[in-house]
């Protein structure tokens, strides 16, 4: 008979502070295709949402995503 040990471990994740997090927009209009230009600034994805939905009656439905990179620590038991 084989016997398991199993131990638990409290962790952390934090944004990796050497990376920047990057914010994306698409339209959600049937065959647009359009999309924003991907950037840290979540305030500029949005002027270009609402620019692109200025222009195109309709186009005011956007898939937005924020993207960034991740570190997942061990945290040490007292």
């Amino acid at each position: 008979m084989t016997r398991s040990v199993i131990r638990y471990a409290e962790h952390r994740i934090v944004r990796d502070p050497e990376c920047t997090p990057s914010t994306v927009a698409s339209c959600l209009y049937e065959g647009c295709g359009w999309a924003a230009v991907p950037g840290p600034d979540v305030a500029e994805v949005d002027r270009q949402c609402m620019k692109h939905t200025g222009l195109h009656a309709g186009h005011g439905r956007f898939l937005r995503g924020f993207e960034d990179i991740a570190l997942v620590h061990r945290v040490d038991a007292p």
